[in-house]
């Protein structure tokens, strides 16, 4: 079974969302935890009032899906065990997607703030994401994929709002796969 690169993207945010530890004690200043291979990590976007949002379909509590109707990939749902996610708790996320186009090669973009501080921005080769971490492989065929990915959320979250972004291109002629958008209080 083929990986979805955008869900992988996703999985990457969410760990990193919630593994956060402060620059100064008792500031609200936070930087992210480097984590090993698929969850090292993650930035916030803040958004603007004007900016495309493309479908703006929310997939559940927490994620909308804001891609182009001509993207690679259409989003047909993420689950997240629990819906929405809590201290301590590990989160499934069960995502079901229908790449339109083979994809040799691809990278995404990951951006994550914490209230109006960003806290990650970076990009992936998620082909070598898939391989390290999910013992999958490039290319990704055309058809129905589903992705089952584990996370691990620590105890310690700071308090407040964090914003996700994350976008995903074919690298051949920089197609856009997929973006979505996430927002998580803790």
């Amino acid at each position: 079974m083929k990986l979805l690169p955008l869900t992988l993207a996703l999985a990457t945010s969410l760990q990193t969302l919630v593994s956060a530890t402060p620059v100064i004690p008792d500031a609200n200043l936070w930087v992210i935890e480097e984590a090993s291979g698929i969850f090292s990590s993650l930035s916030f976007l803040v958004r603007g009032g004007d900016e495309d949002l493309g479908k703006n379909r929310t997939l559940n509590d927490v994620i909308k899906d804001v891609s182009h109707e001509d993207d690679l990939v259409d989003i047909k749902y993420v689950d997240m065990d629990p819906e929405y996610p809590v201290r301590k708790t590990p989160v499934h996320i069960n995502a079901q997607a229908y790449v339109k186009d083979r994809i040799e090669a691809a990278t995404a973009n990951v951006r994550v703030k914490y209230g109006f501080i960003t806290l990650l921005n970076r990009n992936y080769d998620l082909c070598e994401e898939l391989k390290t971490n999910l013992n999958k492989t490039c290319p990704v065929d055309e058809g129905v994929i589903e992705v089952n990915v584990d996370v691990d959320v620590p105890g310690f979250v700071p308090p407040g709002n964090f914003y996700l972004e994350a976008k995903a291109w074919r690298n051949e002629d920089e197609k856009q796969i997929g973006r979505i958008t996430a927002k998580v209080h803790f």
